[in-house]
């Protein structure tokens, strides 16, 4: 099916049937029409949309396999509600397997709600917010950490002063998932754990509308990890069995508590040189452990990287190809233990 209204194309979509298309973007200087591709599930039967955004940067795959997987176990007739997967909110950073959309080197995920006569990153966020903001209930938005770290799946919710959400409603949605910890990230607060417009993410703009959403970073980029799609293919039907989309399900136990990351930031690298790992993500490494070795360009052992405090390893540069100034590790160097409601 290609319709270029996709409230339109989800409106006439019948109960129990399945449908794709494209939410169009223009054209290319060729000719060819570019857009963003959407699958649809219309269930049996009214209830609420779970929209799962796929990627946003060119090189996240896992979100969007695990995506697909969910879809395709899913059976439209014995489903309630709607839902939509968005596969490629930025395809043309994906076919560039890059984190930005190359035409204007801007990041997608911080540009919503974007702008319909903008550039083209910011096209882009405005053709997907527009649908998502009419129709979800909840989103999930699907990263990865970059390719040159390694990780294992965490959750991220960001804090906004006027969602209507409390935190226990964000843990328990991302507890669907496993994760080794859940991220707590007050953008209001003006933190610089990450550089840019943190604001213009999707999620925190779906929250100033009031819809709930959070994000999930499945594991590196530029790879499909089998475990860690397995997992996240399952946290899906866990959450929509939880929203009772599907009526012969009852979700899994969550687990009772989950780890919160409460303050976190990068760790840069001093000296350039070839980097070896000496920490593993998703664990406590002790104060004085070793996250990464440095050797210079001359076999020199010329840097160790560590943290005077014990922090909780999030992810960890695999790439052994490192500058000064380069990330090194992410960490958390304050978390918590939180009950899942």
């Amino acid at each position: 099916m290609r319709e270029n209204d996709i409230g339109r194309a989800l409106a006439n979509l019948r109960p129990g049937t399945r449908a794709k298309g494209r939410i169009p973007l223009g054209t290319s200087a060729s000719g060819s029409e570019l857009g963003i591709p959407w699958i649809a599930l219309r269930g049996a039967t009214d209830g609420p949309c779970l929209w799962i955004n796929g990627q946003v940067h060119g090189d996240e795959i896992n979100g969007l396999l695990a995506g697909f997987d969910f879809i395709n176990g899913l059976d439209p007739a014995r489903l309630r509600g709607l839902v939509v997967m968005t596969t490629t909110a930025n395809p043309f950073a994906l076919e560039a397997r890059r984190k930005k959309t190359p035409a204007d080197e801007e990041d997608l995920d911080q540009a919503y709600p974007g702008r319909a006569d903008g550039l083209p990153t910011e096209r882009l966020a405005a053709a997907l917010f527009a649908a998502v903001a009419e129709h979800a209930t909840v989103t999930v938005c699907m990263h990865a950490v970059g390719t040159p770290y390694e990780a294992v799946p965490y959750g991220v919710y960001k804090v906004h002063p006027d969602s209507g959400f409390d935190e226990a409603a964000m843990i328990r949605m991302t507890a669907h998932f496993r994760p080794a910890i859940t991220c707590r990230m007050s953008v209001a607060a003006g933190g610089k754990e990450l550089p840019g417009n943190i604001a213009g993410a999707l999620d925190y703009q779906l929250l100033a509308r009031k819809r709930a959403a959070f994000m999930l970073e499945i594991g590196s980029g530029g790879q499909a990890q089998a475990p860690f799609i397995a997992q996240t293919a399952a946290g899906l039907r866990s959450l929509a069995a939880d929203m009772g989309m599907l009526p012969d399900e009852v979700p899994p136990p969550l687990p009772a508590r989950l780890l919160r990351a409460t303050r976190r930031g990068h760790i840069m690298v001093t000296q350039g040189g070839f980097a070896r790992m000496g920490a593993r993500p998703g664990q406590v490494a002790p104060a004085g452990t070793r996250l990464l070795r440095i050797e210079n360009a001359f076999g020199e052992h010329v840097e160790d990287v560590t943290q005077p405090d014990d922090v909780f390893v999030i992810s960890l540069r695999r790439d052994p190809v490192v500058h000064s100034g380069d990330r090194g590790a992410f960490v958390a160097w304050e978390w918590d233990e939180v009950a899942v409601a």
